[in-house]
């Protein structure tokens, strides 16, 4: 430019000033002044927009290698979802067996066989499991487990009070049945109230919710306390992953209204409620496991009341107890406290019996001797029958029925035959009354005993000094 403005002429008459030199006036400067003007307007604007541009595409970048990160992430985590997912796949379907011991009792047959009847129970468990589950639903591999929770103590106190079972029985029968498969478990959960509800109720609402639980198999279909736990489950939409396995022929009515498949297994499990015969019926010398024909007694019987003199005020009216089944025997419990007194029965005659406040004979009565403590009495009152259903001698019994007693006489004969040791105990067996039993199951003089000392304590058993 400065070439061509040099070889313009400096006499021409049109001039104009360009870059601070005196220029003559021409067409194509004007031109050119316009497009120099043109370009560097146009070079800001796309120099603004390069650098928007630019800022643009480290934000894109930016985002883009975030995003990247975040589908690697995805994508192992896919990954890693579908190895579990074949895993499972390649996992035998999961059965689990839940089994109240209150209501799916296994029968005598198999129990009084010990350790050879807990391994059939465990093997009939299992083959119809395995049949019901295969004709419903085909064949399949299925990983069966079993829980069983139960209240050692009240069973094995009601199984021999019917004779169905001893102790030696039973433990061999539970011994077959746990080592019949790593997975099947006879558990005791103790006497407390509800405590197999409680554990049964836990594994169900944990197990039924496992990708890898195809069936749960529940057997406390006999008590209408698991019927709301049942209803969440299915609520929540498994309900095709329960089968109800009744033991008792009688299913609870509100788990009936469920309307659930049922699984029964004949012959497994005992088809009734067991009921434990009265002290009467064993006095009677029945034989076990079958009910005394006792003697007709009134439906009510009228009881002295302990605070009303000597018996010739009204008494108060109470019904006879109902015989005792196996849940009340797992929910009941007492206990009394020994004293150093002697008791009015025979030693011979310490047979386990459970106390019972006693009517006294009608027809004329006597009261005792104030001076004289019960033992002294004569002929003292009787133990048995005052303390319990029924004195086995009747008539013939060498000790009194006949007197009136108050509430410090009924303490008294309780103190008095706690110092006689029960006969079963005293033998090194079980005692089916437990804490209810009339006489002594531990020295009243406990570790101290002078007479342990000698060698004559008539507390013998193993245990019976503490």
């Amino acid at each position: 430019m400065s070439t061509f403005l040099r070889l313009l002429s400096p006499t021409m008459d049109n001039t104009r000033e360009y870059d601070g030199l005196q220029l003559h006036e021409h067409p194509a400067l004007d031109s050119l002044a316009r497009l120099s003007s043109m370009y560097k307007s146009w070079e800001g604007e796309y120099l603004s927009h390069i650098k928007e541009l630019t800022t643009s595409q480290n934000a894109f970048r930016t985002a883009y290698t975030a995003s990247q990160d975040q589908l690697k992430e995805k994508n192992e985590e896919t990954i890693k979802l579908i190895a579990e997912l074949q895993a499972l796949k390649g996992l035998e379907k999961r059965v689990v067996c839940l089994l109240d011991g209150d209501g799916s009792i296994f029968s005598a047959d198999l129990m009084n066989r010990g350790q050879e009847g807990g391994l059939e129970a465990a093997r009939m468990l299992t083959e119809k499991i395995h049949q019901h589950l295969s004709f419903e639903h085909g064949y399949e591999q299925y990983q069966l487990w079993v829980y069983l929770f139960y209240n050692k103590r009240g069973l094995l106190e009601t199984l021999n009070r019917v004779g169905l079972a001893t102790v030696k029985q039973f433990e061999e029968f539970t011994m077959g049945f746990n080592q019949a498969a790593e997975r099947f478990a006879m558990v005791d959960v103790g006497g407390s109230k509800e405590a197999a509800d409680a554990k049964i109720k836990v594994h169900l609402q944990d197990n039924i919710r496992l990708p890898q639980t195809y069936k749960i198999i529940f057997g406390g279909s006999h008590d209408n306390g698991y019927v709301n736990v049942l209803r969440s489950v299915i609520t929540a939409g498994f309900r095709e992953k329960l089968i109800l396995m009744p033991g008792y022929t009688d299913v609870a009515m509100d788990i009936r209204l469920l309307m659930l498949p049922e699984l029964r297994i004949p012959d497994l499990f005992m088809a009734t409620k067991l009921v434990a015969p009265s002290y009467m019926s064993i006095a009677s010398g029945s034989p076990p496991g079958l009910p005394a024909t006792p003697k007709r007694a009134p439906a009510i019987a009228q009881v002295s009341s302990p605070n009303l003199g000597h018996g010739d005020g009204p008494g108060s009216i109470a019904r006879r107890d109902s015989i005792p089944t196996y849940k009340s025997v797992l929910q009941t419990t007492a206990s009394y406290e020994p004293s150093d007194s002697s008791a009015s029965t025979d030693a011979g005659d310490a047979r386990p019996v459970q106390f019972t406040r006693r009517v006294s004979s009608p027809g004329k009565q006597r009261h005792v001797n104030p001076k004289l403590a019960l033992s002294k009495q004569n002929p003292a009152p009787c133990t048995l029958f005052y303390l319990t259903d029924s004195c086995r001698h009747g008539s013939d019994c060498k000790y009194a029925h006949d007197y009136l007693l108050e509430a410090e006489h009924y303490q008294e004969l309780r103190e008095n035959a706690k110092k006689t040791p029960c006969k079963v105990t005293n033998d090194g067996g079980l005692c089916t009354f437990g804490d209810n039993c009339v006489y002594g199951h531990v020295c009243p003089n406990g570790s101290t005993c002078y007479f342990l000392k000698l060698g004559k304590c008539k507390f013998q058993a193993v245990g019976m000094h503490r």
